[in-house]
């Protein structure tokens, strides 16, 4: 779910009746699989992410679309999302953060379980995917570290299984326009690689499933944010005196 992004080696698959698949062949030509609208260039590291920036959007104070992008690269995927949220950033960190309720937000995971060790955190999660008839499932266990004056994740595969690496970031940033709060961008990039996979234009499969995989946990983390959200606005005006005659 420490601001540094990882270099190459982050939360978020067993397709039903799958065949053996073959090794990766490393590939110095990028693919690209785009999963909705295109994502606007993202930054090269965590570091660049500023607190202050402002968007250069006129007329934009409704939340999403969530946009995914997802690159295969030499030795990895590379998936890169983002989305802009009408919603408090604290709101949608503290969402995050909040390991062991994941279950009860994300669609894509099953169980959460949380070790604490040092100044880190071991996360377990049991996740699955579906795309169109196939589906499965996968464990993952990761090195957790949290920066919360900057509002960042960063998270690395602890225990190779299913998959070999997965890395990444998540940053949560307040979201301005011209000078004006509106809410919240969370952006999230991960580094990706499965232990078996399919040649060839196959590989394109594996790629929607990432894609599809980071969609999603961005909508549900928006559902939910709204809710959170709504219900302190509602606890606020409740607790507020009534001067009514």
């Amino acid at each position: 779910m420490v601001r540094n992004r990882p270099s190459v080696d982050p939360f978020t698959s067993n397709r039903r009746g799958a065949s053996t698949a073959s090794p990766m062949r490393r590939n110095a030509q990028s693919e690209s699989y785009e999963e909705g609208p295109e994502s606007p260039e993202l930054p090269a590291g965590a570091d660049s992410f500023s607190s202050g920036r402002e968007e250069a959007v006129k007329g934009v104070n409704e939340s999403g679309p969530a946009e995914v992008t997802v690159e295969k690269k030499e030795g990895h995927f590379e998936v890169k999302g983002n989305m802009n949220m009408a919603v408090e950033p604290d709101v949608t960190y503290g969402i995050l953060t909040d390991y062991e309720n994941n279950p009860k937000i994300f669609k894509t995971v099953s169980k959460v379980e949380v070790e604490h060790r040092d100044d880190a955190k071991l996360v377990t999660q049991h996740a699955h995917w579906n795309l169109l008839f196939w589906s499965g499932g996968f464990d993952m266990k990761m090195k957790v570290l949290e920066d919360h004056n900057k509002r960042a994740i960063s998270y690395k595969l602890s225990e190779p299984g299913f998959l070999t690496k997965f890395n990444g970031y998540w940053g949560v940033e307040p979201w301005v326009v011209e000078g004006k709060p509106m809410g919240s961008r969370v952006v999230v990039i991960q580094e990706v690689l499965p232990s078996l996979l399919p040649p060839g234009p196959l590989a394109g499969i594996v790629g929607r499933i990432m894609g599809n995989q980071v969609k999603a946990v961005l909508q549900d983390l928006l559902a939910e944010a709204e809710k959170v959200q709504q219900r302190g606005v509602d606890k606020s005006s409740d607790s507020m005196p009534s001067f009514e005659q």
